[in-house]
This record gives C-alpha cells, structure tokens and sequence, in this order.
C-alpha cells in the first residue's frame, strides 16, 4: 500500500530528560518544583512592577514592564515543559501535584485575561469551546486593566493560540481544494462540531458560480445560533445547514440526520476531546456518508506540543494528544482500513491533520 504521509517538518520539540542518576524521587520532585516555583516568582515580581509603574503613570517605561511579563510568562511555559512535559522523569502524580500549585499561583493573573477567563470558567462546559476559538480567530487582547490585556496578550500569542489560527487557513484550503475537485456539480460538505465555522465564511467570499452545501453539526445552540447570526449578514454563496445533534449519539446510531453523499466531511478540534473507541466509531460514521473519493480530514493536537504542560497545568485546557502512528492506527481500525493518505501540519506544527480517502 502507498501511504503518503508528510513529515511535519517544524516538530522538533524533544528536550533531553533531566539528568539525576543520584538524586532520590523525593529530591528530583524538590528540585523541579523549586525551578517552576522560581519562574512563577519571577512572572508575579514583573507583574507587579507593571502595575506599579502604571500606578506612577511612568508610561515611558511600561513597554520594557510589559515586555518583562511577557518573557517571564514564556519562562514558566518552557519550564513547564521540560520539568513536567513529556520527557520530564517525575511520575504522572508527581507532574500533577506541582501542576496544581502552579495553578493556584497563577489562577489570580489568568483570571485577569478575557480568554484565560473564559478557559478557566468554561462556560459551555469545556475550555475550546465555540467562542473561546472565535476570540482566538479575532485576535484581540481584552481583560482586567492594562495588566489583564497584557496576560490575555500572552495568550493569544502562545504556539496553541497561534496553531488554532494557522488551522483556520488550512481548513480553507481543503475545501477550496474540494470545491475545485468537484468542478461541475455541487460540492457537498459536513464539518463535525463546526464551532464558529469561520473556515468556510473565508471560502465563502472566494467562491464565484460555484455550488456548495455545507452541513454544520454541533451539540452547542449558541454556537450553531453564532453560525446562524452571521449567515444573515453576510452575503451567502454556500448553502448553510445548521444540525443541532450530539456526534456521539450520531457515531452509536441513536440519532440519525439525512445527508447527501458527501465529498468532504472534517472536524478541526473534535477527536482530541475522544478516546479512541469513540473516534473510530466516528470515523466510521463519516465513511458511511462519504462519496467514493471523498476524503475525512480530522485534526488532533501533536503530542510533541511543547506548551502541553501550559495547557493542562494553567490554562486547564486538556486535550489527548497524539502522534502520526496513532491517527494511522485509528484509520486502520475503522471501516477505511489503511493508513491515512495523507498527514499535514498547520505553520507551527502543534495541530496535525489527518487524511483519508475512501
């Protein structure tokens, strides 16, 4: 079987575990709790030294303040990652207990930030929801002061924040991709949890004499109603229709939607919140309501994303992880019985995307 699979070229993440043939488990722990506890320090010293100078009105100074937060805020993102991410050599227990005080020192500032707010609190029940990825799409720093604007500044700019953009586009693309595929006749396309589905607002402006349907299924009203809100603004090319279904009772057979055989059907952030019983069963139900020819395209966060540990510990946003072999290993145990087609990576390598062609 010819498997096209392109290496991500950007995943270059593996740090050496941390050395300590001697220490004992008690003095390891110690250790790395004490460096992540220093960069926490350090982030809340120039977090208060921001404010401190806002407070003077020393507005001179506030850019070298808030770069300060800034670098410190990316200090505790890499120690993060070397003391508690993959590589790091303390037990699962061990990364969790240190996670969670980080956590609670960190909580306050988070708390500050609009989207680290939102994370936190996760509103519609879980932290990627419709509009946390909408807010991350827009772009804008909002929060809790100067100080609050700041910290939601950093995140938005961290590679996760960054890779949900970049995927944006390259969702784009496949359907654009699709569309020209099906050259002649109506391109008929469903996206799984389609959140704000700004992906195909962008093809949609793009688009000329072509025909395109486009199936959108999400459990979330409010973000079907977002969908909704905006089709009635804008000036349509894509014939838009909104499901209101829960996927997993789609992939078990208890609910059923009538759908034209499709020529893409593709979920940008759905299968990492899935063990992978469920995805398969999924991905089978997606290979029920393909064309022949027609392509899957599921997206999953890389388990070599090196903020992973930024995720889980700070901002509680906890997605499983996985790499090239496992989205191969799920496409084989499902009805499409071989490796994905093909494999492609948003610009900074964190989100991948799985191919497979029926």
């Amino acid at each position: 079987m010819n498997t096209a699979v392109q290496l991500n070229p950007r995943t270059n993440f593996h740090l050496h575990r941390v050395e300590s043939s001697t220490s004992t488990t008690a003095s390891k722990t110690s250790l790395t709790g004490l460096k992540v506890k220093a960069q926490v320090e350090a982030f809340k010293s120039a977090t208060f030294d921001f404010i401190e100078c806002e407070n003077r009105q020393q507005y001179d100074l506030l850019p070298a303040k808030a770069e300060e937060v800034v670098n410190r805020m990316a200090g505790i993102v890499g120690s993060l990652h070397l003391c508690l991410g993959k590589y790091a050599i303390l037990s699962q227990e061990e990364k969790d207990a240190i996670g969670i005080k980080v956590r609670r020192e960190l909580a306050p500032y988070i708390l500050l930030a609009h989207v680290g707010n939102r994370m936190y609190h996760k509103p519609r029940g879980y932290a990627g929801d419709f509009l946390t990825i909408a807010e991350m799409y827009k772009n804008v720093e909002q929060g809790v002061n100067r100080i609050g604007q700041l910290i939601d500044r950093t995140i938005l700019d961290n590679p996760a924040a960054k890779a949900v953009r970049n995927r944006r586009a390259l969702l784009a693309e496949v359907i654009r991709e699709t569309v020209n595929r099906c050259s002649g006749s109506t391109t008929h396309i469903t996206s799984f949890a389609c959140g704000p589905a700004a992906e195909l607002f962008d093809v949609n402006e793009q688009l000329n004499d072509e025909k395109v349907t486009a199936n959108l299924i999400d459990i979330d009203l409010q973000a079907l109603a977002h969908v909704g809100a905006r089709v009635e603004q804008e000036e349509m090319k894509i014939n838009i229709r909104l499901h209101q279904q829960n996927l997993i009772h789609l992939a078990l057979g208890r609910k059923e939607i009538k759908l034209e055989p499709q020529d893409l059907i593709y979920s940008i952030g759905l299968i990492d919140y899935f063990e992978d019983k469920l995805v398969i069963k999924l991905i089978n139900y997606a290979y029920d309501r393909l064309n022949e020819g027609g392509q899957l395209v599921l997206g999953n966060f890389h388990n070599e994303n090196p903020i992973k540990a930024y995720m889980d510990y700070v901002l509680d946003w906890k997605l499983i992880h996985r790499s090239e072999k496992d989205m191969h290993n799920l496409f084989k145990a499902s009805k499409f019985g071989k490796d994905c087609t093909e494999i492609r990576y948003e610009n900074e390598g964190i989100n991948m995307f799985a191919f497979c062609t029926k």
